[in-house]
């Protein structure tokens, strides 16, 4: 009885690649394809982060005089906040300078008391840094506080106090928190943050905040 031979593993890649030759020569051209495009897509957003940074870099001296009007909605030559946003922000493609626009375009309508804009801004924003992404939550946080929408507004505050690596920008978010739940007449929520930021981070502007609000509220608990 005559013994079958096994083909050896090179003679089975080989007739595999033989086989498949098209579908291999496509994965190929898609490989190098992806490659490519990666390149000149790298190109692209460097180009992209110059343009933002400079159009960007206009914006600031209006900020500093309160201009926000111009700020948001640019001038002449000067490019406005919401068409920088619009064209370099983005949670997935957007520049670094594309989203920090976004930011300080939705601190821009917070300054003008249009919260409505600002809040759907403040969301959306999309920032590596996790101080700056904390900013964004507890601005959305503050959009709500100020239209009454206080639960909705604890919760901001306390995802930007988890979110924030400084720790008086901590305290600062769990005493805007604390004020929400106050706000709601949850009183023993609020007195519980209150000595959680005396106790965590003394010294700090948010635990000189939170032991005045113990003295008002203790009488009420």
């Amino acid at each position: 009885m005559e013994q079958s031979v096994k083909p050896s593993s090179e003679e089975n890649f080989l007739y595999l690649v033989m086989k498949y030759k098209n579908a291999v020569i496509a994965l190929l051209i898609i490989a190098l394809s992806f490659g490519a495009g990666t390149f000149f897509w790298m190109r692209y957003q460097k180009t992209q982060e110059k343009e933002a940074a400079l159009q960007l870099s206009r914006i600031a001296p209006l900020l500093d005089q309160g201009d926000t009007y111009t700020a948001i909605h640019g001038k002449g030559n000067i490019t406005g906040l919401k068409k920088i946003a619009d064209e370099y922000a983005g949670k997935y493609i957007g520049t670094p300078s594309g989203n920090m626009a976004n930011l300080l375009l939705a601190n821009a309508y917070y300054s003008s008391k249009e919260y409505g804009k600002a809040l759907p801004i403040f969301n959306a924003v999309a920032i590596a840094n996790n101080d700056l992404a904390a900013a964004a939550l507890a601005g959305a946080g503050d959009c709500l506080f100020n239209t009454k929408q206080f639960k909705q507004a604890s919760e901001h505050y306390r995802d930007a106090a988890n979110k924030a690596e400084n720790s008086a920008l901590k305290a600062q978010y769990l005493a805007q928190e604390a004020n929400s739940h106050r706000q709601l007449q949850e009183l023993a929520k609020a007195s519980e943050l209150y000595k959680k930021i005396v106790t965590e981070y003394p010294g700090s502007t948010g635990a000189a905040l939170a032991q005045r609000a113990l003295w008002q509220i203790s009488g009420n608990l």
